[in-house]
């Protein structure tokens, strides 16, 4: 081989010879490049370097300024997909035509295709085998945004998400080609904490959960009057209680996924599992309205301080503003570009916050149904939304690990908070002052509103912590773990001033009674139970849902 730029007859019979379709080759080396681009173009600096001299090789004898790799402009470039797009611009430029340049354009194109083409994933769990989800990802697109479309599927539903594909855990900050996953991939869902999870050599994985006695009690609320109790399980069944006694007193019908009292303690507001919002006779359990409008499943539901007005968030895209009373509907919310996961009414009434998949959180008049602000900051979706207690601030939590604090009256994001993983908790102290988080985390935090600065970290349990609450006056903050305990803080000097130990599994959900005298707990262990805040004691363990037959039973302690 000669030293020197081939001639252009030289250069066309390498394009004829070589048309890219299988490999790049030059008339100034023997190497030739296969092109075996992936679906995400993964190739070497090296490779695209030869490329590009190979490029310079067919449209330049000399080292023309436009193909100099080390100007400014292809530093700026972001990738070798635009390193290359530019040379041909730039060949365009300086007025060379001809097959050559044609049958690059060609290549780009091709190429392009590559890089934007969506493989369809299908997530299952890993115990059950049963669908999750099916996600739409690029080649380039990193693992994490997998966990992304799980968490919009799931909601809160998971604390931590891994994944597995051929018995291997995948890393989050891997690209989806890196990690072998193919158009049409079956991946597995692991939902932690597990008890014990494996994998071998032989290709298979296997993992250990705890045994399912009875539906877990995803939720247990207190009426306003701190009579009754509405427990929910995974299994659809809700169930009112005598707080008092712990003797059942009715069992909502159909199947329900969420639940609260309203303020006067007649009824209950909650969404069904048929996606539905519903009210029911808290008296009879009997379904009194079924609110029709939305055209996909309800996420969330919440009442407004006087029970006069509900809002539902859905996946549709929009929210609802009903009357509880007669079911009928008063406004629809619309202006968000993708399902609606959380909505809440601001102290007074006068206003709703909505939290969407669409990484916006938007203020509305309730009186009018207008559109007063729109949030926009977080780079991934939002989970949830709500104001402080004197309106003058609003709370988001996203999915981007972060949850920001805003200014009510203009909109303007005046702190963000770095959180880990999951955001299970982000909630205003009653003086708004403060932010309480709970995440994927054995710690519970309390944050200024005003600096970020981290106030008081309450540590102590012996696994995650799934949820938090404050007591009314804000002097306590209770938080229920995966250890099996719910722990009782003070918030002035962050200790721990009570253990609240009795159930045998998970606790998922923790909440104050309106007088800060009772806390309710929720747990994978089939019972909802009720303790005393001064002393610590449990004042019921409310079974029910673990009989499908037969009375309730209570076990006051």
């Amino acid at each position: 081989q000669q030293p020197g730029p081939p001639s252009p007859t030289v250069r066309r019979c390498l394009l004829l010879r070589a048309p890219f379709g299988n490999t790049f080759g030059t008339a100034r080396s023997s190497r030739s490049f296969p092109l075996s681009v992936s679906a995400d173009l993964v190739l070497s600096r090296g490779v695209m370097s030869s490329i590009f001299g190979w490029i310079a090789g067919i449209f330049s004898y000399d080292a023309d300024p436009f193909l100099d790799d080390d100007s400014d402009e292809f530093e700026q470039c972001g990738s070798h997909l635009e390193q290359l797009r530019l040379r041909i611009d730039r060949a365009e430029a300086a007025g060379y035509e001809g097959d050559a340049l044609e049958t690059l354009r060609c290549k780009l194109e091709e190429l392009e295709e590559e890089v934007h083409k969506e493989l369809s994933v299908t997530v299952c769990h890993a115990i059950s085998g049963g669908l999750v989800c099916t996600a739409r990802l690029r080649p380039t697109d990193r693992v994490s945004c997998l966990r992304d479309a799980v968490l919009q599927h799931l909601g809160d539903a998971g604390v931590a998400l891994r994944f597995v594909l051929q018995a291997q855990v995948l890393d989050n900050y891997m690209t989806v080609s890196e990690a072998g996953i193919s158009d049409g991939e079956v991946v597995s869902l692991i939902q932690t904490p597990l008890r014990c999870c494996t994998t071998s050599f032989d290709g298979t994985f296997a993992s250990m959960a705890p045994m399912e006695r009875c539906g877990p009690v995803l939720v247990a609320a207190l009426s306003a009057d701190c009579r009754r109790l509405l427990t929910v399980s995974s299994r659809g069944e809700a169930k009112t209680w005598c707080a008092e006694t712990g003797v059942q007193l009715c069992e909502l019908s159909g199947q329900v996924l969420s639940g609260e009292f309203t303020a006067q303690n007649q009824l209950v507001v909650g969404i069904a599992e048929d996606g539905s919002a519903r009210v029911w006779c808290a008296a009879t359990g009997l379904c009194k309205h079924t609110l029709y409008g939305h055209s996909d499943a309800v996420k969330a539901a919440a009442l407004s301080p006087d029970s006069r007005l509900m809002v539902t968030a859905s996946c549709d895209g929009i929210s609802c503003l009903w009357h509880v009373a007669t079911g009928q509907r008063t406004a629809t919310l619309v202006g968000h570009g993708d399902a609606v996961k959380h909505a809440s009414f601001s102290s007074s009434g006068a206003f709703v916050v909505t939290a969407s998949a669409d990484t916006t959180a938007r203020v509305w008049r309730v009186a009018t149904g207008e559109c007063v602000q729109v949030l926009r900051g977080h780079a991934k979706g939002l989970s949830l939304a709500s104001f402080s207690t004197d309106e003058s601030k609003l709370l988001t939590a996203s999915t981007d690990g972060t949850v920001r604090i805003w200014h009510a009256a203009d909109g303007a994001c005046t702190l963000t908070l770095l959180v880990e993983n999951v955001v299970n908790t982000a909630m205003f102290s009653p003086d708004g002052l403060s932010v309480l988080i709970a995440s994927a985390s054995q710690c519970v935090r309390l944050f200024s509103t005003e600096t970020g600065e981290c106030l008081k970290t309450f540590a102590g349990h012996d696994d995650w912590a799934r949820a938090a609450a404050f007591s009314p006056d804000g002097e306590l903050v209770a938080s229920a773990s995966y250890d099996g305990t719910v722990r009782l803080w003070s918030t002035m000097t962050g200790e721990c001033i009570r253990v609240l130990s009795g159930h045998t599994d998970w606790v998922r959900a923790v909440a104050f009674s309106s007088d800060g005298a009772v806390v309710t707990s929720a747990s994978y262990d089939g019972t909802a139970r009720l303790w005393s805040t001064s002393s610590g004691a449990c004042l019921q363990t409310l079974t029910g849902h673990s009989e499908p037959s037969g009375g309730p039973r209570a076990k006051p302690k």
